[in-house]
């Protein structure tokens, strides 16, 4: 994205750049005719008046020229500068002074936007080297004879320069720290990135595998009963769609395109439940209102901290346990709770052993998705969530 939007303000500025040679070319060059025309030596020949016409056209293709080739086109634009303050107009100063010479500034400009300090500096030296040589010339031809007025000459000219210069030098160092900004825009963009990429994984995972060795415990107690079949097919099928989601979370990392499977959301929390029971794990399931229209991030949310609340008591509530998961659609919001009522008389364990950073990450997942998160422990763990719903989605 940095390097698309890098590409878009480049095309911009050398669209600008055309409209302005453009603009300086269209009042610059019939000011220049005018001005021959109006020569007070009306002596002045067919052959030099074609001679600096020339000169100067050139030097407004130059400064079109400085959109794809700028370095070439600043050499160029000096040497024609040269060769125009080396022409005398007889009654006039030297030719550099005509209004087609403004076509040199954005050839400056140009170079002094460049990345290279080098070329740039290189740049504002030729420009003032050349108005020192274009007021030497003046001064020795004698078509200016008033000292201030060689002087106001010489300022008007290196002033020109320096501001032509300073403008591009803003322009680089505007661009630099945007491009910093850029990047480091992109530098916590990929860290949000790795960070959801690695509580997702956490919640896959961890679900997963606490499902399993909770049914495999199962199967051990059933392993001489009818019902050991069905809780090690549990297992396996558990196993199965952990697989599928780590490949999911794969071709994220590898930036492969997204598998056809879908999102986690809301109306997959039956499933959810479905496949975490077990002999000694009851999870009864009530989904109470009409289903609405929900954001992705919204879905993702509710799926994900039914998942790990599901988890946190399957792994620290010693079984038996009995768990109560609660689905209510509002008139713009839906609520999901998971309860559990404490297991076989253990202690209500801590934060830290009930999920530690996986309460972290799910608050702030919900929070980040509109919602909020209400954790309350008695005999058991509740944990509720309230997401947007409807209109609000």
């Amino acid at each position: 994205m940095a390097t698309l939007r890098a590409r878009s303000e480049t095309r911009l500025d050398g669209i600008g750049m055309l409209v302005a040679a453009a603009l300086i070319a269209a009042v610059a060059l019939p000011l220049t005719l005018v001005v021959l025309d109006q020569t007070p030596d009306r002596g002045i020949s067919p052959a030099l008046s074609a001679w600096v016409i020339s000169l100067c056209a050139l030097l407004h293709a130059a400064n079109v020229l400085a959109r794809w080739l700028p370095t070439g086109a600043f050499v160029a634009g000096s040497l024609l500068m040269l060769a125009l303050a080396i022409t005398h107009i007889p009654g006039l100063s030297s030719a550099a002074m005509m209004p087609s010479g403004l076509a040199y500034l954005p050839l400056v400009w140009r170079m002094a936007a460049d990345d290279d300090r080098l070329r740039s500096r290189g740049a504002l030296a030729v420009g003032i080297a050349g108005a020192v040589v274009i007021t030497a010339l003046d001064a020795t031809r004698g078509g200016v004879r008033d000292p201030l007025l060689l002087l106001a000459e010489s300022g008007m000219l290196v002033a020109g320069i320096l501001a032509a210069w300073a403008l591009g030098a803003l322009s680089r160092t505007r661009r630099s720290a945007e491009a910093e900004r850029l990047e480091e825009r992109t530098r916590r963009a990929v860290a949000d990135e790795r960070a959801r990429i690695s509580r997702d994984l956490h919640d896959v995972v961890s679900h997963s595998l606490a499902v399993m060795i909770a049914q495999a415990e199962a199967a051990r107690v059933l392993a001489r009963g009818a019902g050991a079949d069905e809780a090690l097919e549990k297992v396996a099928e558990t196993g199965r769609s952990a697989m599928q989601g780590l490949r999911g979370m794969i071709g994220v990392l590898d930036a492969r395109p997204a598998s056809s499977e879908a999102v986690p959301d809301v109306a997959r929390i039956p499933e959810l439940v479905e496949g975490a029971r077990s002999a000694e794990h009851v999870i009864e399931l009530e989904v109470r209102g009409r289903a609405m229209p929900i954001a992705p991030d919204a879905e993702l949310a509710a799926y994900r901290m039914a998942q790990e609340a599901l988890t946190n008591a399957i792994r620290h509530v010693a079984p038996p346990v009995r768990i109560d998961v609660v689905v209510a659609w509002g008139e713009d919001d839906v609520e999901v709770v998971v309860a559990d009522d404490g297991g076989r008389g253990r202690a209500a364990p801590t934060a830290a052993e009930h999920g530690g950073t996986g309460l972290i990450a799910m608050t702030e997942r919900i929070e980040r998705a509109g919602g909020s998160l209400e954790i309350a422990r008695g005999s058991g763990w509740r944990l509720r969530a309230v997401l947007p719903a409807g209109a609000r989605a």
